[in-house]
């Protein structure tokens, strides 16, 4: 499976679980207190989980970049070679 797809898989696992949870505190024979403190302790779990996702996918993206920028230098590098070698060549005709 891509990282895309996988991606796609999780954010939407991710969603039903918040919806499901939601759901079960909402219906769940408690005091309204107690029920208001347990969505504040899921609300919290879910906004580090997030959190967490949140600086894996910034880290992906950085690599990404990373790699990008050293291709392009590789790139830009062997150009500036032929080129060199090209007019080198054309000199000594």
């Amino acid at each position: 499976m891509s990282e895309n797809n996988s991606g796609s898989m999780m954010g939407g696992f991710l969603v039903g679980a918040v919806v499901g949870a939601g759901l079960a505190l909402i219906f769940a024979p408690m005091a309204g207190k107690e029920t208001r403190r347990r969505i504040g302790d899921v609300a919290g779990r879910l906004k580090d989980g997030a959190r967490g996702r949140m600086d894996q996918v910034l880290g992906a993206v950085k690599d990404g970049a990373g790699d990008v920028g050293a291709a392009i230098d590789a790139g830009r590098n062997e150009y500036r070679r032929h080129a060199e070698a090209t007019a080198g060549a054309k000199e000594t005709s």
